[in-house]
């Protein structure tokens, strides 16, 4: 039954061509074409693919795992699916682990498919992925607990997109995963740091190489510390909010 169920979600994605696009097409198209262009570039000391490849995963992470699930979940709470759900033998527990599983499975194919463009068109081959791919899917986990809790906090489309691009284009500028950090003004960089998209980029690419990056272990702590207070706090506001 769940996997008929995760069939069925998988094809209505399917025939969704912007999600499909911005998910999984838009990251590996960017990849290539900035991979052609800055592949003999620099970065603090690193090469353009270490210092890049794990931002290019967490866009895939914020377009998937944060993104798409938070405009489903608000989506179909407008619609009233939830509602008419929680009165039928089905269980939402299982709706929710199969959108988890859906996007899961998408992010991983976005991830591998950035992967393969590395090895044969670039031939870079990652260096440490006894560490990346834990990471990565740890950190897939992570950024779907917060596409869940935020998408809780609306109950309208309209109301979602208006805010959340509000606030998802910050988060992606100050991710340090498309526009480098270290030129931006010292107060943009300050508020970086209590953003959940620069922690997770932080974490990837010292798990990427972790030689490479040298990110100390208190950077480390200190990331997983703001994601946790962060998820905390949303996590709470979107439960009173579902409550209300």
């Amino acid at each position: 039954m769940l996997l008929e169920q995760l069939k069925i979600e998988l094809k209505i994605y399917l025939r969704q061509p912007l999600y499909l696009l911005f998910s999984v097409i838009m990251p590996a198209i960017s990849f290539g074409i900035f991979g052609s262009i800055y592949k003999d570039a620099s970065y603090g000391g690193l090469d353009f693919f270490t210092a890049y490849i794990p931002g290019f995963c967490v866009i895939i992470l914020f377009a998937t795992g944060v993104f798409n699930v938070a405009n489903q979940v608000v989506s179909e709470r407008e619609r009233g699916i939830y509602r008419r759900l929680s009165v039928t033998p089905v269980s939402m527990f299982r709706v929710m682990c199969v959108l988890v599983l859906k996007v899961f499975l998408v992010s991983v194919l976005s991830f591998m498919l950035i992967l393969l463009l590395a090895y044969f068109v670039f031939d870079i081959t990652p260096p440490a992925l006894w560490s990346f791919i834990p990471a990565f899917l740890g950190t897939v986990i992570v950024a779907l607990v917060f596409g869940f809790t935020f998408g809780a906090l609306f109950d309208e489309t309209a109301k979602f997109s208006a805010v959340g691009m509000a606030i998802f284009t910050p988060l992606m500028l100050l991710s340090d995963a498309t526009l480098p950090l270290q030129i931006m003004p010292e107060y943009l960089k300050t508020i970086a740091q209590i953003n959940p998209l620069y922690r997770l980029n932080l974490l990837l690419r010292a798990a990427w190489d972790p030689a490479a990056h040298a990110v100390s272990g208190g950077v480390l702590l200190e990331s997983a510390a703001v994601l946790v207070v962060l998820l905390g706090a949303i996590s709470t506001a979107a439960y009173l909010r579902w409550k209300a």
